[in-house]
């Protein structure tokens, strides 16, 4: 780790208008590890504690980024996949109100410290893509993708409108 705490405890960290910044080791984000094909690299954190200006409610806001090596899942082939979340959470004490539904900000509420590398973590697996591939034109699969969705296939419906077509010439007569 460089420069950042193992533990934080953000209800404090908005108090006094705090700002962290730094990189998180990815090996030890195991739940987000396991989504890579190697767990090297590190994630770049920036993250502003404070208050929102209109409601004075404790925010934590920033950026979070890292560069990750996942298989594509047309070739099983290394793609890199630029990983940036951009979280906006309202920093709630335990029985304070919720935001309201105009609010587009999650919200936590924090009983005790918590450990920076797991918030880090749970933000990054929110932004990561349900489906990542190589670009359209560089799979190395690419050929033999598009070459199997163009072979000709039976239509399931072809007897249907076969039958379709005979009823039409029975209710003519």
């Amino acid at each position: 780790m460089t420069g950042l705490p193992v533990a934080i405890d953000p209800l404090k960290l908005a108090e006094r208008g705090s700002r962290l910044t730094g990189t998180l080791p990815l090996r030890g984000m195991s739940r987000l590890a396991e989504q890579c094909l190697e767990d090297k690299g590190d994630v770049e954190v920036d993250l502003e504690f404070g208050r929102r200006e209109q409601n004075n409610r404790r925010l934590m806001s920033g950026r979070l980024q890292a560069r990750l090596q996942v298989a594509c899942p047309r070739c099983l082939k290394p793609v890199e996949l630029l990983l940036e979340a951009r979280p906006e959470v309202v920093l709630l004490r335990p029985g304070e109100a919720e935001p309201d539904e105009s609010d587009t900000a999650e919200s936590m509420v924090i009983e005790q410290a918590v450990e920076l590398n797991r918030l880090v973590e749970d933000e990054l697996l929110l932004a990561l893509p349900m489906y990542t591939a190589h670009p359209e034109g560089q799979c190395p699969a690419g050929s033999a993708v598009a070459g199997a969705g163009q072979a000709k296939r039976n239509n399931p419906f072809a007897v249907l409108e076969a039958l379709k077509g005979e009823s039409g010439k029975h209710s003519k007569r």
